[in-house]
């Protein structure tokens, strides 16, 4: 189809009875902005990927949880990790990729520092590890041994030992409180402290 130099397409509502026109745009700069790669296909794709996040982090990580016998926040998936940190670049950082770029676990993406741009090179191979092996999906349960002492720990200690293990990293890396080691000697001899100390090795 070939359109005339300045042709443009209106978009407007009630066209019948009240007509408004809400926009308008050069036909071929419209086609150009709808292919492949083209910035309105990149933003779409950026809409669609903050979407599978939602529905990952609100309701099937819920549905596994309850599933597995445990938490929400204690599911985890390297995959929609990774989707976490692109979704966080477009929604807090208004789609900027800072000058340190972004770490993925399982995505071999590349990002270079500025504007954030989802190919469709990329968005398929996201895709692919979806429908393939990207969905390893996995819980980290905080031990019983843990669990058994947190009565023992003053609200501050409680307090930044659940800012700690909100870090996906630390749970899924098991990672140690740093202020385990003072919460054991100022503990010590408590009911489940010596077990917690078996536990973690620490003598």
């Amino acid at each position: 189809m070939r359109f005339r130099e300045g042709q443009r397409l209106w978009i407007g509502s009630d066209l019948k009875t009240n007509q408004k026109m809400h926009a308008r745009m050069d036909l071929k700069e419209l086609i150009k902005r709808c292919s492949k790669n083209g910035q309105f296909t990149t933003e779409l794709t950026k809409s669609l990927l903050c979407l599978i996040y939602a529905m990952w982090d609100e309701s099937f990580r819920h549905r596994i949880a309850a599933a597995y016998g445990c938490e929400p926040e204690e599911v985890f998936c390297p995959l929609m990790g990774d989707l976490r940190k692109i979704r966080h670049c477009i929604i807090h950082h208004k789609s900027i990729v800072h000058e340190k770029g972004i770490q993925f676990e399982y995505l071999d993406w590349k990002l270079a520092s500025g504007p954030l741009s989802i190919t469709y090179e990329m968005f398929r191979e996201f895709n692919d590890a979806v429908r393939g092996r990207g969905m390893k999906i996995h819980a980290k349960i905080l031990c019983s041994e843990i669990k058994f002492v947190l009565p023992l720990m003053s609200s501050k200690e409680r307090n930044s030992f659940y800012e700690f293990y909100k870090n996906p990293d630390n749970k899924v890396s098991d990672n140690r409180w740093p202020g385990m080691n003072n919460f054991i000697r100022k503990n010590e001899g408590k009911p489940g402290v010596q077990e917690l100390k078996e536990f973690l090795g620490i003598k």
